[in-house]
This record gives C-alpha cells, structure tokens and sequence, in this order.
C-alpha cells in the first residue's frame, strides 16, 4: 500500500464520496446538470472536514469555535435540502 494515490484511485474516491452524499441527502433524482456541482462542493468541503475534526479533539479548543463550526455544518445540510426542493420545483414547472 503506497503514500500516494494514483489520480484514478483519487477520482474514485471522490465519486464515492459523492455518491454518499447524493443519498444521504436524497439527492439521487437530482439532475445530472447539478450532480457535477455537487461534486464539485464536496470536494471543496473535503479539506474543512479535517479542520473540523481538529477543532473536535484539540483540547484548547474553545466552546465557541465548536458551536460556530456545528452552525456552519447544520447550514450546509440545509443546503442540501433546498437544492433538492429547487431541483423538485424545476421539474414540475418543466413539465
């Protein structure tokens, strides 16, 4: 098992992740015009995670960094419901 990943092995990785999080925010009938969008977001939120988690375990993290960043997350997932009741409005008025 290497270091480094090769990019295929990256790229399937991030499809992945993707993948997750289309359904886990029941994303799947999304458009695939957004799909690409999505991916695009999570691989620009990848890199927060590990901050996240640091801000977790660090133990002279203060309360207040931690409530703003479980703020931030709860603002993300909210986005991720409007963007699938956007998507749902667009195709009924496609209709």
């Amino acid at each position: 098992m290497g270091l480094f990943k090769s990019p295929e092995e990256k790229q399937q990785i991030l499809e992945e992740k993707t993948r997750k999080v289309l359904e886990k925010y029941e994303l799947t009938n999304l458009s695939t015009e957004y799909t690409n969008a999505i991916k695009n977001i999570n691989s620009e939120l990848a890199g927060s995670g590990l901050s996240e988690l640091g801000n977790l375990l660090a133990p002279d993290t203060n309360t207040s960094l931690r409530v703003q960043t479980q703020f931030l997350n709860a603002i993300v997932q909210q986005n991720w419901i409007i963007i699938r009741q956007l998507d749902d409005i667009s195709k009924k008025l496609n209709k």
